[in-house]
């Protein structure tokens, strides 16, 4: 309700265009983890990002201005582990085009097909790069037809899909690329009006003790300059302090820049609209309009947990919202059939004693945090309520942590499975304790110490244990399907020539 209400209300405050003008594109550049997205990013823009980065993966959604030709181009570095689903899907529909990372080594990977379908769903433009070809393993034409194989028909294959094959170390063919960028954009005639207020998306946020709220955002249209303010959803700030993507301090942006401005009053959801006006007052009428209509909260599936469902206390604390929800989005794939989390808390910023007290009383619960501290009291609480507070730097090692902690905590349920079947063929000798008799193994195996059914015209009698086994008079632990074999049986039920025996193992799951 409130994007619609917040549409509505941007729609009538906008001015009509006065004067369109060429808005430069901007660009996702998406794909695998390891096809080279921020190698080729730090040889266009000529910085390093990739020495600084924990794990060599990139963390953050950042975007990047560069030029080429005379022309700019804004790059939006979208994160390529699938734990960044919902940030690679947001970093797409605030781009005009995409550009498809597949590395010349490889060919076209589980991630790659993920970053395909959200640009399929998001319906903008593509291009490929095919990267690593200076590698002595570079295979070109091999991830050319993986990519054809696939459903992406590139230019020369059978379609239209225009494609560079590039090298980040060496620059060739960067130039191509980047001119096919420019000439999509040509097509596509993306256009925008500077004499409006500013609009477009917010890339991310942040908190920072001493400066405040931040918000990184890309205008899409209009333009934003000191003195105005920008509204998100019901947060806003006054454009006091604002950079550009290097960190310089700008009195005034355009389309198409990234900008970043400091001073909200509460911390922006990543991947909303923002809107720009030119003054307080119009800002805050259309925040209270929000407000009037925001309603009660959403009744969430959460709440709609199994009575047999084991729920784990999660408290998750990031240091900017894009990192947050993207654990968030895949926390929510984290379910077994008796256990799931539940996030008690939720935040950005250091994990405080408050955090800690909000996971309640119980040794069960989990408290982690993404490039972020525990301040001294958070941890001196954990400790007296027996709790541990994990820390990461790398994002999939915080997922991958979660992941086996509720694998670690979840009820376990112990269940019969019918593993193999053999028919009793003759009984050599027997008591009233067992006895040994010999037979075929009609499907599945048979092991020893598997539980038996005595079956006898489909009816189970009894139940006996495996012993022994032998196939041609050599003593086994395990009988296949078609064997012949001889059985040690312990049972107190008295089995006969045309019984069937079922092998039954417990299962733990």
């Amino acid at each position: 309700m409130q994007s619609v209400v917040l549409c509505s209300t941007i729609m009538a405050a906008k001015k009509e265009l006065k004067s369109t003008a060429v808005r430069p594109p901007v660009v996702a550049i998406m794909g695998h983890i390891d096809h080279g997205k921020s190698t080729l990013l730090d040889y266009i823009r000529k910085s390093n990002v990739v020495a600084g980065e924990a794990g060599g993966i990139t963390q953050h959604i950042s975007a990047y201005e560069v030029e080429h030709n005379g022309k700019k181009i804004t790059f939006l570095d979208t994160p390529g582990h699938e734990a960044f689903a919902a940030t690679r899907s947001r970093g797409a529909s605030i781009a005009d085009i995409a550009v498809l990372v597949v590395s010349a080594e490889d060919g076209v990977k589980a991630q790659t097909m993920g970053a395909f379908e959200f640009i399929q769903e998001s319906k903008i433009p593509y291009v490929v790069a095919i990267t690593k070809i200076d590698s002595p393993k570079a295979d070109a034409e091999r991830a050319k037809y993986s990519l054809v194989e696939k459903g992406i028909y590139l230019e020369g294959m059978g379609g239209s899909i225009s494609f560079s094959e590039v090298s980040a170390k060496t620059g060739k063919n960067i130039d191509e690329l980047l001119d096919t960028i420019l000439l999509t954009a040509e097509l596509e005639n993306f256009e925008g009006d500077p004499s409006v207020p500013a609009s477009g998306f917010v890339l991310e946020s942040s908190m920072d003790s001493k400066k405040g709220i931040s918000a990184t955002l890309v205008i899409k249209n209009g333009t934003i300059k000191q003195g105005n303010v920008v509204v998100i959803q019901t947060a806003h700030a006054p454009v006091r302090l604002m950079e550009n993507f290097g960190g310089q301090t700008i009195k005034e942006a355009s389309f198409s820049s990234p900008v970043k401005v400091i001073g909200f009053d509460s911390l922006p959801e990543a991947g909303s609209e923002f809107q720009v006006f030119e003054n307080k007052k119009d800002a805050l009428q259309v925040i209270a309009k929000l407000k009037e209509l925001k309603g009660s909260p959403k009744q969430h599936a959460d709440s709609f947990v199994p009575s047999d469902m084991e729920t784990i206390p999660l408290v998750i604390k990031a240091d900017v919202a894009g990192s947050l929800d993207a654990i968030v989005h895949q926390i929510n794939k984290f379910e077994t059939s008796t256990a799931k989390y539940k996030i008690v808390s939720q935040g950005v910023g250091e994990i405080t004693d408050g955090d800690v007290k909000t996971a309640g009383n119980t040794a069960d619960a989990v408290i982690v945090g993404f490039h972020v501290k525990a301040s001294r009291q958070a941890i001196d609480v954990a400790e007296k309520l027996g709790m541990e507070i994990k820390l990461f730097t790398i994002i999939y090692e915080l997922t991958d942590f979660l992941e086996a902690a509720l694998e670690k905590r979840r009820t376990r349920v112990t269940k019969e499975e019918e593993m193999g079947l053999m028919k009793v063929v003759r009984v050599f000798s027997w008591t009233n304790k067992g006895g040994v008799l010999g037979g075929k193994v009609q499907e599945g195996n048979i092991k020893i110490n598997d539980s038996l059914a005595i079956i006898r015209r489909d009816v189970e009698i009894g139940r006996a244990v495996v012993k022994g086994l032998q196939r041609a008079k050599q003593e086994v632990t395990e009988l296949k399907e078609g064997d012949e074999c001889g059985m040690m049986i312990s049972s107190k039920y008295e089995i006969a020539e045309g019984d069937r025996l079922k092998a039954i193992r417990k299962i733990t799951i």
